[in-house]
């Protein structure tokens, strides 16, 4: 009978041993990245099939993201209380469970618990996939079996997942999607229970519950305000008494977070890594960077599908150059590291990053492949040099004996900015299209010479190909003419957020920028002070 605390089917001290760990960490977090990546093309058609309202699609990327940062930061405790293989099987059977419920799914009740549950799978899978590699690789392949890791988790989730989902939906069905992803979900599971060991309980003290419960309940509150505060479906809207009480209850919440784990002998959420300026800085970052990672692509996807009526595998496609970009060049800034400061290169990341995003504002309802797919590069080029200079920044500035939780922390920070960027994004993109329609509607006069010339050919082109009843091919052509004009508020009003998160992430480096001339005077004082 195989033992699961230590099977004996491969020598642990085989190669083939740690191949065979690395292999099954490395495919189950890409599968977790194709799950996060799948909604961002199959939205539509979900809802279309579920017969979804607006409102309720945002949710289904939404709702896996926020299942993730409840998980992620439970992971570490749970890990070291019950043993790492124990709690990555637990998340790869909740994960594969729930992706098959997904691919089930009728209604939006359904499908959403599902998509939640799924991301409380994959925030199990997230951090401990990445402690077992380290765990079971020698510390001299360990930078190679990193960069594995890495790019193989978002440069290949991004290279591969975007247009296999785009096939799938687009040729045969989304179900078929959370159908591939339960089956290799299952088979890692299989892999890990006949090979891997599991790591021996840790007694320590009790789990932060009430900290982590309140902090999860200002996560979850401020969600539901800033999701639900600006659309049209939601009576009157900002002033609506229950998103005011949303956003109160947080406001509660969040200080009974802070106080709690001021107090706590072992806080889930150590406030005292925050006392490094930057730590404090790098987690700001890495906020701005889990935008950009899945919120900035999700809304490119977007803006391809919806707004120029590509096809999905289309869009896939154009969107997996900013994966393969992802996946080389974070191997590149790797190696890299040996030679150049990682501070120079998150720096000029950052620059890139901020370039790609005013970049945006010269998309419009006419714009080709080729300007889409170069704004792609650049981002993928920007994330790939700074992901990881920044993470070694940080690290290297707090305390050994908290580099856990701070790694831990990190990786929070950057998928609340991909649940929290999809939300703002939308937030500006609804109050920015009121803006651009209304200015755009203001050169649909009809008393205009281009306007009548656009009219008069839209009417003899429906007239003559759709209805051959006059009233209704002026009603056609009215309405052409309102969908256009909505269509470049929208493109406008996504280049107005890209804009925005790009002049934050300007305001990151020039704190960036701050912070080093400040330790580099603050150096320089205490070398004149000791020479005098």
């Amino acid at each position: 009978m195989i033992s699961w605390k230590s099977p004996e089917i491969i020598s642990h001290n085989s190669p083939l041993y740690t191949i065979g760990v690395i292999a099954s960490v490395l495919i189950s977090t890409f599968l977790t990245v194709l799950s996060a990546v799948s909604t961002m093309i199959a939205d539509n058609n979900i809802s279309g099939e579920l017969s979804l309202s607006n409102p309720l699609t945002v949710w289904l990327t939404t709702f896996y993201l926020l299942g993730v940062n409840t998980s992620v930061p439970a992971g570490g405790w749970l890990a070291d209380r019950f043993g790492y293989k124990t709690i990555y099987a637990t998340g790869l059977i909740i994960f594969a469970i729930s992706s098959f419920t997904a691919s089930m799914s009728v209604n939006f009740t359904m499908i959403g618990t599902a998509r939640l549950l799924e991301g409380l799978g994959a925030g199990l899978i997230f951090p401990i996939g990445l402690a077992i590699i380290v765990q079971n690789v020698s510390p001299s392949k360990l930078p190679i079996a990193m960069i594995l890791y890495v790019s193989s988790t978002f440069g290949g989730g991004f290279t591969i997942g975007l247009p296999l989902a785009g096939y799938l939906t687009q040729f045969l069905s989304w179900r078929l999607i959370f159908s591939l992803i339960t089956m290799m979900s299952l088979i890692c599971f299989f892999i890990t229970s006949i090979i891997q060991k599991d790591t021996p309980r840790t007694i320590f003290s009790k789990f932060d519950l009430w900290g982590y419960l309140s902090f999860i309940s200002f996560i979850c509150l401020l969600l539901i305000g800033l999701t639900y505060g600006p659309l049209k479906s939601t009576n009157e809207g900002w002033r609506s008494s229950w998103i005011i009480g949303c956003f109160i209850l947080a406001l509660f919440f969040l200080i009974i977070t802070l106080w709690i784990e001021g107090h706590h002998p072992n806080p889930f959420l150590p406030l005292i890594l925050f006392q490094n300026p930057t730590y404090a800085l790098a987690c700001v970052t890495m906020f701005l960077l889990g935008m950009s990672l899945f919120a900035s692509v999700s809304t490119m996807m977007f803006y391809m599908i919806n707004t120029l009526f590509y096809e999905k595998f289309v869009s896939g496609k154009l969107g997996a150059t900013y994966g393969i970009l992802l996946t080389f060049v974070t191997i590149l800034s790797n190696l890299l590291l040996k030679k150049i400061p990682a501070t120079f290169l998150s720096f000029i990341g950052l620059v890139l990053l901020t370039a790609s995003y005013f970049l945006n504002n010269m998309l419009d309802w006419q714009t080709g492949p080729t300007q889409i797919t170069w704004i792609l590069i650049l981002r993928g080029v920007a994330l790939g040099l700074t992901l990881g200079p920044i993470t070694i920044q940080a690290l290297q500035n707090i305390p050994h004996e908290l580099s856990n939780k701070g790694a831990i922390l990190l990786t929070f920070f950057r998928q609340v900015g991909g649940t929290y960027g999809g939300t703002i994004i939308n937030l500006i993109i609804i109050k920015r299209q009121i803006f651009h329609a209304a200015r755009f509607g203001e050169q649909a006069n009809t008393q205009l010479p281009a306007f009548i010339e656009t009219s008069r050919k839209l009417f003899y082109r429906y007239y003559s190909t759709v209805s051959d009843k006059a009233e209704e091919s002026k009603l056609l052509a009215k309405e052409m003419i309102i969908k256009n004009i909505e269509n470049q508020a929208l493109i406008q009003a996504i280049n107005d957020a890209m804009i925005l998160i790009g002049a934050a992430t300007l305001l990151a480096i020039c704190a960036l920028i701050a912070l080093r001339l400040h330790e580099w005077r603050k150096k320089n004082r205490k070398t004149s002070d000791m020479r005098n």
